[in-house]
């Protein structure tokens, strides 16, 4: 499977993230500017859900205890243009804590198998994960 990743890389320079620049049980556009656009050659599980072979927009709502990841068929928009009536689901993701700082809003798929992989979303000290499954 070959996967694509589409998103606005925000800086935090120091700033509190969580609670302050992205809110608490709310959606996020999930980096900066245009709704971050992810893009699947074969269908897979991400993180639970079964998304077939296509392009959706990744989103992202963080809670005090965790974060959920949002898979839309919406794409093409602006990141602030998210529309809940076109979602393909949600899937809770790991949340952690890191000790270096992530400067730049990171996203990236991590190999782990000819089938397996991770979802990290890293930025300040959070990092959030989900499983890929190639079906």
């Amino acid at each position: 499977a070959r996967f694509v990743v589409d998103y606005g890389r925000p800086l935090a320079r120091g700033r509190t993230l969580l609670g302050n620049v992205i809110s608490y049980d709310r959606v996020w556009r999930t980096g900066a500017n245009a709704a971050t656009q992810f893009t699947t050659s074969a269908p897979i599980r991400l993180g639970g859900l079964m998304v077939p072979a296509g392009t959706y927009t990744l989103w992202t709502v963080p809670h005090r205890g965790g974060v959920d990841l949002v898979v839309n068929r919406q794409t093409g928009q602006w990141g602030t243009e998210y529309n809940r009536a076109q979602d393909l689901g949600r899937a809770p993701m790991e949340a952690e804590s890191v000790d270096t700082p992530v400067d730049k809003f990171t996203i990236s798929i991590e190999p782990s198998g000819a089938r397996h992989g991770t979802l990290v979303m890293s930025w300040g000290t959070f990092r959030w994960t989900a499983p890929v499954v190639v079906q």
